[in-house]
């Protein structure tokens, strides 16, 4: 229908006309099946209660940071070289007679006692050997003793003049030259009885052996070579070379002591080839009396306790010379340590996990740690992880290792 103009001259629209039954009918039963029930209304509630209960909980519970106890360390200087482990006793053993290997009563690469049989050769000669030389001894000590008689009675003639002074003089011949025979027989027999000794080889000290090189049954002597070593291995030394311009700096440092009083002041200490730190200190034991003309250095050997059998003679490790009066400071992670205008701090806990900043004053840089001068005396809850999020005074909730579940910190 075509619009109407009003006396103004502005066109009117035509009225909306009522619409048709049947299609009322139908919108209306359209715009009631998309209307939401109740139980889809109140689902929806209810999750947006349980959200918003969840996260008004983690604000209640504050950021995740994680923690770690303030370590106290020696921090004094000190000065590494590489040093390599050596037995304080090492041996060959070797057969000083020649002779068949009877028993070889020990286990290769196990340790040995001082004392314990390593090597029996057979001994029926050296036996026979043994009898011959004695029976020769008693052989000589009769005819000494008949010369000793001998004499006597010519001393006796010679008295009385019933005998010639060249016979005296012959009888005494012959009693010196017995009692030399005498001498010669129980020096064999000596060196009879030490043969006899010598087919038992024992170990002069304890040790770990290694492998044998000769089996039952081989025939050994004084030129067969080394029948297997022995390396004493507790304590062992660990021999490191000094710079000389190392020795004079530290001489200084400790007042122009001599080398023997530097020996006293500092303790080695042993870092091995996987990083680890060996748990036993040693001392100084002694300074070679020269310098290595080629490399200008002086070797230092160490003396170490090796009850475990860690170090190994030959093995390759870190030697750390530190005073012996240490200097104990706390030491903290870098990352831990923060910087504001009023200088470096660091974020603790206290017991109801409440935030504290706290000032602290730096010391020298160890590795990825510093040492802290002022402000900790060790043990301190330290926060490592999670500091951007944490602030003085609020609240945290602490987890012991960076992947462990958040648990807060029994109080």
């Amino acid at each position: 229908m075509p619009g109407q103009v009003g006396t103004s001259g502005a066109k009117i629209s035509p009225p909306i006309t009522a619409l048709p039954a049947d299609l009322a009918g139908t919108i209306s039963s359209n715009v009631e099946r998309r209307k939401p029930g109740w139980p889809f209304v109140a689902g929806l509630f209810a999750a947006m209660l349980c959200f918003g209960a969840s996260e008004a909980r983690a604000q209640a519970a504050g950021p995740v940071v994680v923690v770690k106890p303030v370590l106290v360390q020696d921090v004094a200087p000190g000065a590494e070289f590489v040093g390599r482990v050596e037995p304080v006793n090492a041996v060959d053993i070797r057969a000083r007679i020649e002779g068949f290997v009877a028993d070889r009563p020990f286990d290769e690469g196990r340790l040995v006692i001082e004392g314990q049989e390593l090597f029996l050769i057979e001994k029926a000669t050296y036996e026979a050997a043994l009898s011959s030389a004695r029976a020769s001894l008693e052989g000589a000590q009769a005819t000494l003793l008949d010369a000793e008689g001998r004499l006597q009675r010519n001393q006796e003639l010679r008295r009385t003049q019933a005998a010639s002074q060249a016979a005296l003089d012959e009888a005494q011949a012959n009693r010196d030259t017995a009692r030399a025979a005498v001498g010669v027989a129980e020096a064999a027999a000596r060196q009879a009885e030490l043969n006899l000794g010598y087919t038992t080889i024992k170990a002069p000290f304890s040790g770990r052996i290694g492998v044998a090189a000769f089996s039952v049954g081989s025939l050994v002597g004084p030129s067969s070579g080394a029948l297997a070593r022995i390396v004493q291995i507790d304590p062992v030394r660990v021999v490191f070379s000094v710079s000389d311009r190392t020795i004079l700096d530290l001489r200084a440092a400790a007042g122009n002591a001599s080398k023997d009083e530097l020996a006293r002041e500092y303790r080695p200490t042993l870092r091995l080839s996987n990083g680890s730190e060996y748990a036993l200190k040693g001392e100084i034991e002694f300074a070679g009396n020269e310098l290595d003309a080629r490399t200008g250095t002086l070797p230092v050997r160490a003396r170490f306790a090796n009850p475990d059998a860690v170090l190994i003679p030959g093995q390759f490790v870190t030697v750390v010379v530190r005073p012996v009066e240490g200097q104990r400071r706390p030491v903290v992670p870098l990352g831990a340590v923060q910087l504001d205008r009023e200088g470096r701090f660091v974020l603790l806990l206290d017991g109801d996990n409440k935030v504290i900043l706290r000032r602290i004053r730096t010391g020298s840089q160890i590795g990825q740690n510093w040492t802290v001068e002022e402000g900790l005396i060790g043990g301190e809850s330290l926060i490592v992880q999670g500091a951007q999020n944490a602030r003085p005074g609020s609240v945290v909730r602490v987890i012991p290792s960076a992947g462990a579940p958040a648990t807060e910190r029994s109080k």
